[in-house]
């Protein structure tokens, strides 16, 4: 080969590019192939909390987290469902990956330089300049191909991410079998996560800097506050601001979606009816799409709530009625319209009023029955106690640190929060850690009046001063509990806080009343079943069950209890000593007192809490030393 034809191939070599071109729309855009690492289908997306409205969250792929961008959204372009066409193409951007999802891949073009001209003054489709890198013109310009910048496109800011997937390369390896092989040269330290979910997305605190999990309470709304804050509560002496925290990142709050989702169900069922009704009168096909679709709804749903259950139950039980007799509907219109559009009349449209009723009944029941899912995570922010109303908390979960990526931060997002990713079951669990000091400024702390740890432990000196005043004064505290029907007080100076029941060690030889041993943050708590100690009938233990940690003597002991009811404040002239004529399971040498409230019309038990363990004392020092 002649120096001149080498140098024309070489030439006709440099000269050439290959375009991976994809459609938005009618539009055709392309990317370098060099920058286009892989197309992938649509994966299953975590949502990201505050982050841009073009971002549609992250996704793992083969161990790796990779920020999914809508492009249309990107563009300025409306956004569109997806289709059996969508694609997510993961471009490379300076070592580090991006899903760009786009409506459909078209082929690899190759084209020569000369093809591409400079962005045109004025851009197509009202997209930013800088997002192109120039136009292509083939088919002598009956096909416009618009090549597009990567780097422009994503922007997305992933300091010290590329490092992090680096070494998620090192200790992670997929074998041939699908198994996850680890690195022996991984971190294999284990991180402590208390999981909670946010709408269908799952997040998580690091256990250190959750304090407790309470049940949802009124809080006393404070004006002049951020949208996100509901109010105060005051629990043992401490105030705890109370945060919404869907609000707090953007989401909407959970009795909006929840309602939401129920109107948008009532609104696709009304229309199907409506539908239905007319295609059994012009006799044409007919479908099942709307009873299928609130089939879906309601087995996806899940509550603890009873009354919200009770109408779920109602309407599953009608739907499932409503589904037997559309498919017996539809058989009949293929031979028989007028006995199809009479069965219609006499019994599909009168069970499908009363499911539409049921689903505008369950929305107006949300508001005042969707609190007993909630539950409300005390953190520890910027030196401060803060309430986080959560959807639900799942679980305390052990992992290993290297399941946890950093997470990308998005370079035009408010603030996304997260400190990290971790990854579970392969990678199709997800859940986004968020960091407590990074959720509200401190400056903001104070002015929603919230206590520091050092005020905490300062409140709870100043609780049991002022319990002991208070008894001098003629006025005492309590705190008040249930067991079965009984309620029972507790001197409020000896309770040094209320847990909710976990799991229990037993401890051999040990008395029947005792029912083991419980891990309090590092310490070794005996608790003592209430019930069994008291010979009341076994109950099992739920929601509301709760552990009453004591303090007596110095030493810890806690009183397994239904349910804690309220710290009540009693004059002394209203706590009588207990009568010899007391007829009670209790054995009289457990009780201190009868509290009357509401003028005698409600008794509370006192207990003797040092009566109460004083046989136990030596058991307790034996538990406590295994």
């Amino acid at each position: 080969m002649s120096e001149e034809i080498q140098t024309a191939v070489a030439s006709a070599q440099t000269d050439e590019n290959q375009l991976v071109t994809f459609f938005l729309g009618e539009e055709e855009f392309g990317f370098d192939i060099m920058s286009v690492q892989e197309i992938i289908r649509q994966p299953q997306l975590s949502r990201i909390p505050m982050a841009p409205a073009y971002v549609e969250g992250i996704a793992n792929l083969r161990g790796m987290i990779l920020p999914i961008i809508d492009t249309r959204t990107r563009f300025g372009m409306k956004r569109e469902e997806d289709t059996d066409g969508t694609r997510v193409l993961v471009v490379d951007v300076d070592g580090n990956k991006t899903g760009l999802r786009v409506d459909r891949v078209r082929q690899v073009t190759r084209i020569q330089q000369s093809d591409m001209e400079p962005v045109p003054p004025v851009v197509r489709a009202g997209m930013s300049a800088e997002y192109l890198k120039g136009v292509v013109k083939l088919d002598g310009g009956k096909r416009i191909i618009m090549s597009l910048s990567p780097k422009a496109i994503c922007q997305i800011k992933l300091d010290g991410v590329a490092e992090t997937q680096t070494q998620a390369s090192r200790e992670v390896a997929v074998a041939e079998n699908g198994q996850v092989i680890k690195d022996a040269g991984g971190d294999q330290s284990i991180a402590q996560l208390v999981t909670f979910k946010l709408g269908m997305e799952e997040f998580a605190f690091h256990m250190e800097r959750v304090r407790e999990i309470l049940r949802v309470e009124r809080p006393n709304e404070v004006p002049n506050t951020p949208k996100y804050v509901l109010g105060v509560l005051t629990v043992r002496g401490v105030i705890l601001p109370v945060v919404d925290l869907r609000v707090l990142l953007g989401l909407p709050n959970m009795e909006s979606e929840v309602v939401g989702d129920a109107t948008k169900i009532r609104e696709e069922f009304t229309q199907w009816l409506n539908g239905f009704r007319l295609a059994t009168t012009s006799a044409t096909a007919q479908s099942a799409s709307g009873p299928e679709s609130l089939r879906k709804w309601i087995m996806e749903f899940n509550t603890s709530s009873q009354a919200l259950m009770e109408i779920l139950g109602q309407m599953r039980v009608g739907n499932d009625k409503l589904l037997r007799t559309v498919a017996h509907c539809r058989t009949l219109d293929q031979g028989d319209a007028s006995a199809a559009k009479a069965l219609f009349e006499s019994e599909i449209e009168p069970e499908a009023q009363g499911i539409i009723k049921l689903i505008t009944d369950f929305e107006g029941h949300v508001k005042e029955n969707i609190r007993e899912d909630q539950r409300l995570v005390v953190v520890q922010s910027n030196g401060s106690l803060l309430a986080l109303l959560v959807d639900k908390v799942r679980e305390v979960l052990n992992m290993v640190k290297s399941q946890i990526d950093a997470p990308p931060q998005l370079s035009d997002s408010e603030n996304v929060n997260l400190s990290g990713i971790a990854k579970l079951d392969g990678g199709k669990r997800l859940i986004m850690l968020l960091e407590p000091d990074d959720l509200i400024k401190d400056s903001e702390m104070k002015k929603l009046g919230g206590s520091t740890a050092k005020e905490k432990e300062t409140g709870m000196m100043q609780q049991h001063n002022a319990g002991a005043q208070e008894q001098a004064l003629g006025e005492q505290l309590f705190v008040t509990f249930l067991l079965g029907d009984g309620e029972y007080g507790i001197s409020i100076a000896q309770i040094q806080e209320i847990d909710r029941s976990s799991k229990m060690t037993r401890v051999p030889l040990t008395a029947e009343y005792v029912d083991g041993i419980t891990n309090l943050r590092g310490e070794i708590v005996p608790v003592i079943n209430a019930r069994k100690r008291f010979n009341l009938e076994h109950k099992d233990a739920d929601e509301r069950t709760r552990v009453i940690i004591m303090d007596i003597n110095g030493a810890k002991t806690g009183l397994l209890v239904d349910s804690v009811r309220e710290v009540r404040s009693m004059a002394t002239k209203d706590i009588a000593p207990p009568p010899s004529t007391l007829t009670t399971s209790i054995d009289r040498q457990y009780i201190s007192g009868i509290g009357k409230v509401d003028d005698g019309k409600r008794m509370i038990i006192l207990l003797a809490v040092e009566k109460i363990l004083q046989k136990e004392t030596p058991a307790a020092k034996q538990i406590a030393s295994s």
